[in-house]
């Protein structure tokens, strides 16, 4: 038989009676988590520090565990606190729109809109973003983390709203289509266009990014046939561009950047040689963000951001 005493939550059975728990401590808990200081989170809720020690300490008891322990000269989260921040964020959200809490209002918030993409997606999406905001969020603030893949961290410990993810990266969180997008070749001199684009491939020498796996269209080249030799491998697929620019190499990458960056370099551009499947970004949210009038008024913004650069946009 199910005990209605147990508090439940997505980390687990907790065994704690609701009405002997001072819910308190859950705001607290919250600017710990999130602060990941004692000092920072007694500033954050209004304690002093001796009392935020104190609620530390109640916290500890509560949930059988350290939360915050110290790394050398820093304090990290332990295991089971970064499992918490998620789900607690969540419970704030909910307790807050339980006693009517003011609804999201994009001109009078000072919330900040936190979002996880790679180097390539800022350099996008970056100007028209902070073109978005200014008009009609001018208290919010920005906060951009950049990250290559799916890294499921960045909701719990970075506070991300939003992952914008390339399709060719797995995910465990639901997802949905922001823009769609196709791999290029792109070299650094005329040439490119006077030749037989596999003869290129075949023949100049390449820039490809540093990966422990095969990106798709290495792969789909080797399944074709075609031998490459990669002469410069580089960590950042924004930075791949300047090195092939005014140079007789080869890269491949995606139209939305290369084309935007050969307004700048001279850089030039041919179809992938070969079909294959697209290169779209999907939109990854926070499986706790909770707040359902902020992510509406999130996902149009990115929307309205990708339709200004040009992307081809699903309806």
């Amino acid at each position: 038989m199910n005990n209605p005493d147990l508090v439940q939550l997505s980390t687990g059975t907790f065994g704690v009676k609701l009405a002997s728990v001072d819910l308190n401590l859950l705001v607290s808990l919250h600017a710990v988590l999130e602060e990941r200081s004692v000092t920072g989170a007694a500033e954050r809720v209004g304690l002093s520090q001796p009392a935020m020690s104190h609620a530390l300490r109640r916290i500890r008891r509560l949930f059988g565990d350290e939360i915050l322990i110290r790394d050398g000269s820093r304090s990290i989260l332990t295991p089971r606190a970064q499992e918490l921040l998620g789900p607690l964020r969540m419970v704030l959200h909910g307790v807050a729109d339980l006693l009517g809490g003011r609804a999201f209002d994009p001109e009078t918030s000072r919330r900040t809109v936190t979002i996880a993409m790679s180097s390539s997606m800022a350099y996008i999406l970056g100007s028209a973003l902070s073109t978005l905001l200014e008009e009609e969020a001018p208290w919010m603030e920005l906060r951009i983390i950049t990250v290559q893949g799916a890294d499921g961290g960045v909701f719990t410990e970075e506070s991300v709203d939003v992952l914008l993810l390339a399709e060719g990266y797995e995910t465990d969180h639901a997802r949905e289509r922001l823009f769609d997008d196709e791999w290029v070749v792109i070299g650094g001199v005329p040439e490119l266009h006077e030749r037989d684009v596999i003869g290129v491939l075949q023949d100049w020498p390449h820039v490809a990014l540093i990966s422990e796996q095969t990106t798709r269209p290495y792969e789909m080249l080797r399944h074709r046939g075609v031998e490459v030799s990669v002469q410069t491998r580089i960590n950042d697929y924004l930075l791949l561009p300047q090195f092939v620019a005014g140079a007789r190499k080869v890269g491949l990458h995606r139209r939305a950047v290369v084309e935007r960056m050969a307004q700048f370099y001279p850089l030039y551009v041919a179809d992938f040689p070969f079909p294959m499947l697209g290169l779209g970004v999907d939109l990854v949210w926070n499986p706790w963000l909770g707040d359902e009038a902020y992510r509406r008024w999130l996902r149009e913004l990115l929307r309205r951001a990708s339709i200004m650069q040009g992307l081809n946009v699903d309806d």
